[in-house]
């Protein structure tokens, strides 16, 4: 093996003791596997520090890496107990944030010196029996995600983005929950006009989930959650991307990427005009800079 760390008992039949080590991620909560018959203490050296993690002793087991065609990524299936906690993300809905895996290989006299043979993100999971088998994606750079903005009527970022630019802390609102059946949570929000919080966002218990409509007494999920909801919560309002919204609600001109003049898909979404858009009664023109001022019909 090539430039290893291990090199010395991979290639001894007679020494030769192997093991692997699963550090799943998710968000800031790490989980922590091997598929050693006893939990594996492995030493790990990061900008000269050196400190110990544990490695539980579980079921787990993986398919052999395989390298794949015309540019695509490296992939493994690794599979676990069904009621294992990474599986459990899977169980209800997709979680809402993405899911690594760092897998290291090391021989068990040493567990100071090992590779690191896959990293990659969980991109499905599928139960059967016992088990779940979860299908890790390599990511390559075909498959990269890459900035797509276009030159369309709305807004190309995603609210509370690093483009977006708004203080998501500055819009919480902690409500109650009164009731929460199926999708949609029976909530008061006396005051605020229907699908205010329509592609906004719902935290409950370090999960979060998207709104995709409200009004003044339910709010309606994306996805459901792993349990349900009770007590109070904080919800976050939503923009439906146009240029009126960005200015009257959120005061964010400055950051908006969508070019107004372009006529939207449906004539009665939004007034339009020739070079310039409408915020309510007033028309408005922003100069090269990105800069709003308000001029004369």
């Amino acid at each position: 093996m090539a430039d290893s760390n291990i090199s010395t008992y991979e290639n001894s039949t007679q020494d030769g003791q192997p093991l692997e080590c699963y550090k799943f991620f998710y968000g800031d909560t790490t989980y922590q596997y091997t598929s050693s018959r006893y939990d594996v203490a492995l030493t790990v050296t990061t900008d000269s520090a050196t400190s110990t993690e544990t490695y539980t002793a579980d079921h787990i087991k993986r398919d052999a890496i395989k390298p794949s065609s015309k540019g695509s990524s490296n992939s493994t299936v690794v599979t676990v107990d069904k009621d294992n906690a990474v599986a459990a993300l899977f169980k209800a809905s997709p979680p809402d944030k993405p899911v690594y895996l760092n897998i290291f290989r090391l021989h068990d006299q040493d567990h100071a010196a090992y590779d690191t043979i896959f990293v990659g993100e969980i991109i499905e999971a599928a139960f059967e029996d016992s088990e779940c088998n979860l299908t890790v994606k390599m990511e390559n750079w075909l498959t990269r995600k890459l900035p797509n903005f276009t030159r369309q009527f709305f807004c190309c970022n995603v609210i509370y983005d690093a483009s977006c630019r708004l203080n998501k802390a500055d819009h919480a609102k902690e409500i109650y929950i009164d009731g929460y059946k199926g999708l949609t949570v029976t909530v008061d929000l006396t005051g605020y006009e229907d699908d205010y919080f329509a592609g906004g966002l719902f935290y409950y218990n370090n999960n979060v989930r998207m709104i995709t409509a409200s009004n003044e007494t339910t709010l309606t999920l994306r996805y459901p959650f792993p349990t349900t909801p009770m007590g109070n919560v904080t919800i976050y309002p939503g923009c439906d991307k146009l240029f009126k919204t960005c200015a009257t609600r959120y005061d964010n001109t400055l950051n908006y990427t969508g070019c107004p003049y372009v006529p939207p898909e449906f004539s009665n979404d939004d007034k339009v005009g020739s070079g310039v858009y409408w915020v309510d009664s007033t028309v408005v023109q922003r100069d090269t800079d990105g800069y709003i001022g308000t001029i004369s019909l």
